[in-house]
């Protein structure tokens, strides 16, 4: 077996959150797209996977080629769990979503008073200097324009902090805590509206804004226009980033026998740029040195850090805590830096603590820093959905739906991701030393039966193939006809979704270029697809439109 690292597989993976090619990833090894709930591999990865029949390539199974060409498979798998299973991602996952919700009975209110015109951001600049505040339109536009930035503020400044220097500069811009307010009150709106309407059990965001205004109006920082904005030295790609490689590092380290070293790896360039940053800065923060192997402790701790560094739970599932704490209890980043500082000023124990990798020394591990930190912890957190998911009606209803992937009409991209939400904080509660240290448990001794089930039921949905073509995931205990026909819901409300982001922020035309969902359907045929969803939810054709510069 040829053990020789291939730089040709594992050199220069590359995730990004916008991009706008990603039809047959050939400009990457792999990539899980959080705006498309894709996964895709280049094709010859796919070629050399598809003798990989179990859902993970163990080590002595297959040639050394394979196993790196999985190590890349595993990487995006770890990017899906980020999005479908940790809170922050399931935020993001749902801000896309989110905007086209929270904004409908408005964009339905400017087509009464505007008309079908596109966009709304073009309209707005071309009319902005005439209206009166009081007019009826100017309000439905800035409560549409508003509520659209905020959510993408808020993306940004999470995923990377830097933007912010920009972003800020925008008129729309208020504040970084109103911007995180605004994209959490309507991240609970949404569910709400799906499993939760009077507010039982999910937190009581419809009462956020007596806290934010106060806030606001005594001036605390961050929370006022104008204010200072502080950010930390990482952001949330950096945190997911370091999550996948280090995972996969583990994965490799393990599958060769332990006899890779850090300049094996540095010299595939694995250790660098944003899948590098995140760990120098725990060094840094943590005041240590890199640690002489891979399999080491220290490794091991930074990996729990990252686990609960994007893992708040202020304002889900937990009600918020203190306010005007809010920035700081739920930013992955900045969350990051206090718990690295907590592990150098309270918790150095910790460094040396984590040696076999276990439940319990998550928990413990896991406890320790977040009582340093004044947060619940992820296993309270995933306690607490478990205990909805299982007292709830709403959301026992929805596991049934889980079950047989056979879900309600309404709302069923945002059922679907909330239940394999649900199911994978269920699985996190009783195996959390599988989701924290996936590599460990994916190659070697640690690699079992029980493991493997956990790897395959948690996949990816939706993932390409070598023809550059989506395709739903097959799950061997559910009904394969389900299972499309919640693929093909699941993709009319995405292209929804996107038409909705074009009519409020992109100038010019609709496109319909759909081609990275499907090569087997022509562009008009794209266009009557996407365009008949649209109609259904806002009652006018895409192509009735008429766009600003035409006007």
């Amino acid at each position: 077996m040829d053990l020789k690292l291939n730089k040709n597989i594992l050199r220069d993976q590359w995730a990004s959150e916008y991009t706008e090619d990603y039809r047959s990833c050939l400009n990457a090894r792999g990539l899980y797209d959080s705006m498309q709930f894709v996964l895709r591999l280049r094709p010859d990865l796919h070629h050399l996977l598809d003798r990989v029949e179990s859902g993970i390539a163990k080590s002595g199974d297959y040639d050394f080629e394979t196993i790196q060409a999985f190590s890349t498979y595993f990487h995006e798998t770890v990017h899906w769990w980020q999005h479908s299973g940790s809170i922050s991602g399931l935020i993001l996952s749902l801000t896309y979503p989110s905007q086209a919700h929270i904004n409908h009975a408005e964009l339905k209110r400017y087509i009464e008073l505007t008309g079908p015109v596109k966009s709304i951001a073009a309209y707005n600049r071309l009319n902005a200097k005439e209206v009166n505040p009081g007019d009826e339109e100017f309000k439905t536009i800035n409560v549409i324009l508003n509520n659209f930035h905020d959510i993408e503020f808020f993306k940004y400044r999470v995923i990377v902090p830097g933007t912010a220097r920009q972003f800020s500069l925008d008129p729309l811009f208020e504040s970084v805590g109103h911007s995180f307010f605004i994209a959490y009150s309507s991240f609970i709106n949404l569910l709400s509206s799906c499993f939760d309407r009077e507010l039982e059990f999910l937190p009581k965001a419809d009462e956020w804004h007596k806290g934010f205004r106060d806030l606001s109006d005594n001036k605390v920082d961050g929370y006022f226009y104008g204010s200072n904005i502080e950010l930390p030295s990482v952001g949330l790609k950096d945190i997911y980033e370091g999550q996948a490689r280090f995972s996969q590092l583990q994965y490799l380290y393990f599958a060769y026998g332990g006899n890779l070293t850090w300049d094996d790896f540095d010299e595939m360039g694995m250790l660098s740029g944003v899948y590098y940053r995140a760990f120098s800065s725990f060094l840094e923060l943590t005041e240590s040195e890199r640690p002489e192997s891979i399999d080491s402790p220290l490794v091991a701790l930074f990996l729990l850090v990252l686990d609960l560094a994007m893992n708040p739970s202020d304002g889900f599932p937990f009600e918020i805590m203190h306010y005007e704490s809010f920035i700081e209890s739920v930013d992955p980043g900045i969350r990051f830096m206090f718990l690295c500082r907590m592990v150098a000023l309270r918790h150095p124990e910790l460094k040396g603590y984590i040696t076999e990798y276990s439940s319990s020394e998550y928990f413990e591990a896991s406890k320790l820093l977040s009582d340093a930190i004044v947060c619940p912890s992820p296993l309270e957190s995933a306690s607490l959905i478990s205990e909805w998911s299982e007292n709830k009606p709403s959301l026992i209803k929805l596991m049934e739906e889980e079950s047989t992937f056979d879900f309600s009409d309404e709302n069923q991209p945002i059922r679907l991701i909330f239940s394999r939400f649900i199911r994978y904080q269920k699985d996190k509660l009783k195996n959390p030393a599988f989701f924290c240290w996936p590599g460990v448990y994916a190659a070697g001794t640690k690699c079992s039966e029980a493991g493997l089930r956990l790897f395959n039921e948690h996949e990816a949905l939706f993932k390409d193939k070598p023809d550059g073509d989506i395709y739903p995931r097959v799950f061997p205990d559910k009904n394969k006809e389900l299972v499309q026909v919640a693929f093909d819901k699941f993709y009319s409300w995405v292209a929804t979704y996107d038409l909705c982001r074009q009519w409020i922020i992109n100038d010019g035309d609709f496109s319909y270029d759909y081609w990275w969902l499907t090569s087997k359907y022509s562009m008009d045929e794209l266009e009557a697809w996407a365009s008949s969803h649209f109609e259904f939810v806002f009652g006018v054709k895409p192509q009735n439109f008429k766009v600003v510069a035409d006007l």
